[in-house]
C-alpha cells in the first residue's frame, strides 16, 4: 500500500497549476484573435498651387496661357474673362485691305462700342470705329487699312469711354499679295458680357495641376521670403515700363536679372540748326566701333535708320538736317540679326528751339554682354511678399 502524500506543499500546488494553465490558455486566445490592421498614412494629393499674374500692357491671353502651360479656355474660366475677341476669317482682296465684324452684348448685336486698332498690342490707337456707326447695321463696324493689298500687323480691341481696353485683343497679319490663301479682308467679332471688365492691371488666378506628394507638415514661409513673378519681355516693352507695372525700381529690375546693356539719355539741348541724336557706344567702359544704333518712331518698331558707331564709339543720327523737328524717337543697339541687345532710350524733340526745349540729344550706350537679347527674355521680378 502506497502511502498518501498529505503534506501541505503537495495539497496547494495542484490548484495553482490549474490556475496557471487557465491563464496561459487565455493569453493564447488573445494572440489568435484577428487584430485590426493599421495602414500606413495614405498619400494625399497636394493642394493645387495658385499663381497670381498681373496683366501688363501688350499681353494677350495667348501669351499668358503659354507662359504657364495652360489653355486659354482654362484661363478665361478661372477668371471669368467674358469679353471675347474672335478672329473669324480672312480672304484675299486686291481692291482694299480692311477689317469688319460685329459687336455683340450677351449674344445680341450692340451699337455704340468703340473698336480701335494699333500696330502693336495695347499701343496708342491708330484709328477708331463705332459699332453701328456710319449707317451700318446694328453692331457692325469696319476699318479701312489701305487701298489695295497692304502688308502689316494689326491688333484690334474694344475700349471704353476712358480709353481703357475692355476686351481681349485680336491679331491680324495682312499680306501684300492678293493671292489665294492670303489675307486682305478680315472678319473679327467681339462678344461683350461685362462692359465694366478691364484687362490691363487685372490680377489673374492661374491654378496649376496638383502633384501627388507624401503627407508631411508644410514648411513655414520665413518672414523674409519674397514672392517672385515671372515676366517675358515683349516687343515694345521698356525696362522702365516693366518696373512700373510691378511696383519695383529700374535698378532693382536690372540687378535681379543682370541687365547690363544700358541706354542713357545724357541730356538734350536746344538747337535751331538741326535735329539730331549723338552719343557714344562703350563695351565694358571702352569706346567701341561697329555697333549698330537703330531708331524708330515706336519702341521696337520698324527701324527708320541705322548708324554704326565709329572706331571711337561715336554715332550720329540726323533726324532733320535743317531746323527743329518735333517728334518721338526710340534708340537702341541691335546685333547683325536685327535683335535688340540693349535697353531703349526715348527722346521727345520740339518744334521750337527755345531754351529748355530739345533738338540735339546725347544718348550713350554701355554694353557688357554683346550676346544678350531682350525680347523674349524671362525676367524674375522680386517684390515684397
Amino acid at each position: 500500500m502506497v502511502p498518501t502524500d498529505i503534506s501541505p506543499a503537495r495539497s496547494t500546488w495542484r490548484p495553482q497549476r490549474a490556475s496557471m494553465a487557465i491563464l496561459l490558455m487565455f493569453l493564447l486566445s488573445l494572440l489568435l484573435v484577428p487584430q485590426p490592421v493599421v495602414a500606413a498614412p495614405a498619400e494625399r494629393p497636394a493642394p493645387a498651387q495658385t499663381y497670381v499674374h498681373i496683366v501688363r500692357p501688350g499681353e494677350s491671353l495667348n501669351d499668358i496661357a503659354a507662359l504657364y502651360g495652360i489653355s486659354v479656355e482654362d484661363l478665361r474660366t478661372s477668371n471669368n474673362l467674358v469679353n471675347r475677341a474672335q478672329f473669324v476669317s480672312c480672304t484675299p482682296n486686291a481692291d482694299s485691305t480692311q477689317v469688319r465684324g460685329t459687336v455683340r452684348v450677351n449674344g445680341h448685336p450692340a451699337s455704340g462700342f468703340r473698336v480701335v486698332f494699333s500696330w502693336h498690342p495695347d499701343e496708342a490707337a491708330v484709328a477708331m470705329a463705332v459699332s453701328g456707326g456710319g449707317g451700318q447695321d446694328g453692331g457692325q463696324y469696319s476699318h479701312i487699312l489701305g487701298g489695295g493689298a497692304r502688308e502689316g500687323n494689326w491688333w484690334f480691341w474694344i475700349e471704353n469711354g476712358a480709353g481703357v481696353r475692355i476686351s481681349e485683343m485680336a491679331h491680324v497679319h495682312t499680306d501684300k499679295d492678293p493671292h489665294e490663301g492670303k489675307c486682305q479682308r478680315a472678319v473679327i467679332d467681339f462678344d461683350i458680357q461685362n462692359p465694366e471688365l478691364t484687362y490691363v492691371g487685372r490680377r489673374l488666378q492661374i491654378p496649376l495641376s496638383p502633384q501627388t506628394v507624401a503627407a508631411k507638415p508644410l514648411p513655414r514661409k520665413p518672414a523674409s521670403t519674397k514672392t517672385v513673378y515671372g515676366h517675358v519681355v515683349k516687343s515694345g516693352e521698356t525696362v522702365a515700363r516693366i518696373a512700373e507695372t510691378y511696383g519695383t525700381s529700374v535698378q532693382d529690375l536690372r540687378a535681379a536679372n543682370n541687365l547690363v546693356n544700358r541706354a542713357s539719355l545724357v541730356r538734350c539741348d536746344a538747337n535751331a540748326g538741326s535735329t539730331r541724336a549723338v552719343g557714344t557706344v562703350r563695351l565694358n567702359g571702352q569706346p567701341a566701333g561697329g555697333y549698330r544704333v537703330a531708331f524708330s518712331w515706336q519702341p521696337d518698331g520698324e527701324v527708320v535708320a541705322r548708324k554704326s558707331s565709329s572706331e571711337g564709339g561715336h554715332f550720329t543720327h540726323i533726324l532733320q538736317a535743317s531746323g527743329p523737328r518735333e517728334g518721338s524717337w526710340w534708340f537702341w543697339i541691335e546685333n547683325e540679326d536685327g535683335h535688340r541687345i540693349s535697353e531703349m532710350a526715348y527722346v521727345r524733340t520740339h518744334k521750337d528751339p527755345h531754351p529748355g526745349n530739345c533738338q540735339q540729344a546725347v544718348i550713350d550706350f554701355e554694353i557688357q554682354n554683346p550676346h544678350f537679347i531682350y525680347i523674349g527674355r524671362k525676367l524674375h521680378i522680386p517684390s515684397s511678399g
